[in-house]
């Protein structure tokens, strides 16, 4: 038989089974060590407005002479910028290892980073010098100087040449591949980039056309309904854009550190397309309390909210099923038998169990959040940032922290530097992210506030309140307790291990024998995805527009 020969363009070369190539360790290495200084200096951040807003516990630092830049810098590191870069760079390293070649454009890679870094430093400039105390949700009627704008723009354009970057090398792939079907992780990438590409757009209208103009004085008015609806465009899929690489990392890297096949890859294909598709058209449900928008948008919205709980729902069961494989391949016997047969003890798997775990919480706290009525009552109470923290702050940074412990080590080519200090890092951020997380939504439920200064002189503050946010008080100390452990983990694994790693990257190269091929019909999807947001947003944005005033829509004055 004569052997196959190669298609032209076709990569040829062979990544290392247990190091990294150069190209690999400094471009992902850049792109993780951005997002983990991001996330430590925005996390010792978090725990202090804790403290701030505890009645009993009230312990007041310097760097909080304006509570809302403390805000507003931690929310920006942590929910975008940390985010971001760690996103941007798993995906490059999941791409080329699951289709086995190197990115279509090394170059573009390292330009998407700078002019990512250069947006992260202009934004960054604008929040310690106090010009930027918009908090993460930027919207009018707060208006920030022109750099923070600026610069968020060019993170956002920094990770669409990163997506851009990651579909040619796909489609390269595809040229060279005729027939086969994408590896689940790869496909999971490709929906993700999707679905950010197309939310974008929103908040980038929103800054060029809204708020880019009246923070240069080009423009003396501008409409807060408008850009609200821009942001919320963008703001809930954000959401997913968070959660898509944690659940890439749950369906095809974690069985394969177990040594098991997923139960089912199909069902991992449908939760991502769904995702992909129906987590834009629902962000309305943000919108419940706020004038201009008509009943009938809500109630889709709310729908919808409902419908893209369903791929959750299948990951939860596609994932337990496998791990209910694993537990019972390691000896697991009884009903429950295979629980406690998880590797509790490996930091990598850990990580991302313990991530599972609070994300139950952060699930249903989300689908009460799709309720109207209910929505109503709690949308502005700190039972929102309770459930926020349990999705980002639990699933979303524990299964991250397990991808770096075992990437960062491939990466740096030596053991973690300490197993029991990682293992500590994780336990500790599962209790006190708990801890915090119901600690809030408890208070929400009693009327507390959201993003409110309570420790300002005068503010109310009801007794009812107040044990449950000296409790998120705790549930944030315990919290800087693990973020100091894993910062003494980075350093010493990068500085100090001397132990040489040995284990390969979980990826999956190939794609089961079953694996539906209408799943990579993209054309259809984007066509289904424009369809939906024209039915959904299109009436939501026209009835918020005011044509009789000109295209800055209110006369909203903001100087």
């Amino acid at each position: 038989m004569q052997a196959a020969q190669p298609v032209q363009g076709e990569s040829l070369v062979k990544f290392p089974e247990l190091t990294a190539l150069r190209s690999e360790k400094w471009l992902i290495g850049a792109h993780l060590a951005i997002a983990f200084i991001a996330v430590t200096v925005g996390g010792l951040l978090g725990p202090f407005q804790a403290f701030r807003r505890a009645p009993t516990l009230r312990w007041d630092m310097p760097i909080f002479s304006y509570y809302y830049q403390a805000l507003s810098i931690h929310g920006v590191l942590n929910a975008l910028v940390f985010t971001t870069f760690f996103i941007v760079g798993f995906s490059y390293f999941t791409t080329q290892r699951s289709l086995q070649r190197k990115l279509w454009s090394l170059p573009l890679a390292w330009i998407a980073f700078a002019t990512m870094g250069i947006g992260l430093l202009l934004a960054g400039f604008s929040l310690i010098t106090g010009e930027a105390n918009v908090l993460y949700t930027f919207y009018a009627p707060m208006i920030a100087e022109p750099a923070f704008y600026i610069g968020l723009t060019l993170v956002v354009v920094g990770s669409w040449m990163a997506g851009i970057n990651i579909f040619v090398t796909y489609a390269q792939w595809k040229r060279a591949h005729p027939g086969e079907k994408v590896p689940l992780a790869t496909f999971s990438i490709i929906a993700n980039f999707v679905m950010w590409m197309t939310c974008t757009l929103g908040v980038a209208t929103e800054i060029l056309f809204f708020l880019l103009p009246i923070s240069l004085g080009w423009t003396a008015t501008t409409d807060p309904q408008v850009t609200r609806i821009l942001f919320w465009f963008f703001g809930h899929p954000l959401v997913y854009f968070w959660l898509l690489p944690a659940y890439t990392s749950w369906y095809t890297m974690m069985p394969k550190q177990y040594g098991v096949t997923l139960f089912s890859d199909n069902f991992g294909r449908l939760a991502f397309l769904m995702i992909m598709i129906f987590s834009i058209p629902i962000g309305v449900h943000h919108l419940f309390s706020d004038p201009g928008i008509s009943e009938f948008a809500k109630a889709a919205h709310a729908f919808l909210t409902f419908v893209v709980a369903f791929p959750s729902f299948l990951t939860a069961f596609n994932i337990a099923a496998t791990l209910e494989k694993a537990g019972r391949a390691r000896g697991g016997t009884g009903l429950f038998g295979w629980i406690p047969k998880q590797e509790w003890g490996n930091p990598a798997i850990a990580a991302q169990l313990a991530g599972m775990i609070i994300f139950i919480i952060g699930g249903l706290t989300g689908i009460m959040n799709a309720s109207w009525n209910m929505n109503v009552a709690l949308h502005n109470t700190s039972w929102v940032p309770g459930h926020f923290h349990t999705t980002l702050g639990g699933a979303v940074f524990l299964t991250y922290v397990g991808i770096l412990y075992w990437i960062m080590p491939m990466l740096r080519g030596r053991k973690l530097w300490n197993k029991q200090v990682a293992l500590a890092q994780i336990y500790t951020w599962l209790i006190g992210m708990a801890i915090f997380g119901l600690s809030m939504g408890r208070a929400g439920i009693e009327g507390a506030p959201r993003r409110t200064d309570l420790g300002a002189p005068g503010v109310y503050v009801s007794d009812s309140w107040g044990i449950w946010l000296n409790g998120a008080a705790i549930g944030g100390f315990i919290l800087l307790i693990s973020l100091i452990l894993l910062v003494s983990q980075i350093v010493g694994t990068l500085f100090f291990s001397k132990e040489e790693y040995a284990a390969p990257a979980p990826v999956e190269t190939k794609a089961p024998p079953d694996a539906l091929g209408i799943f990579e019909r993209w054309r259809l999807w984007l066509v289904v995805i424009v369809v939906t947001n024209l039915i959904m947003w299109g009436p939501v944005l026209i009835q918020g527009l005011n044509f009789s005033s000109g295209f800055w829509a209110t006369p909203f004055q903001m100087r």
